[in-house]
């Protein structure tokens, strides 16, 4: 099974961010995960510089629905809590 990448525009992406001015979000480091958080302004220069897009279901379910791809690798962006 492929899945295709569903890739959103800045203002898709920001939509779904939640409230707060620091957005929780995490990478892949080896066999691990690692979670920071970093501030609202820094997330909008990355989806402004990276492709934003929708995550897979694993990571959406941990309310981390947003994705982008830079030079460390995937970086999972928390959004809104699913209803």
């Amino acid at each position: 099974m492929t899945a295709e990448r569903e890739y959103l525009t800045v203002e898709q992406a920001e939509a779904m961010l939640p409230d707060g001015d620091d957005i929780h979000t995490f990478r892949n480091a080896g066999s691990i995960l690692v979670g920071a958080d970093w501030r609202r302004a820094r997330i909008l220069e990355v989806l402004r510089q990276y492709r934003p897009e929708l995550s897979g279901p694993t990571a959406t379910s941990m309310n981390h629905g947003l994705c982008v791809i830079d030079e460390n690798g995937p970086l999972w962006i928390a959004t809104k809590e699913q209803a």
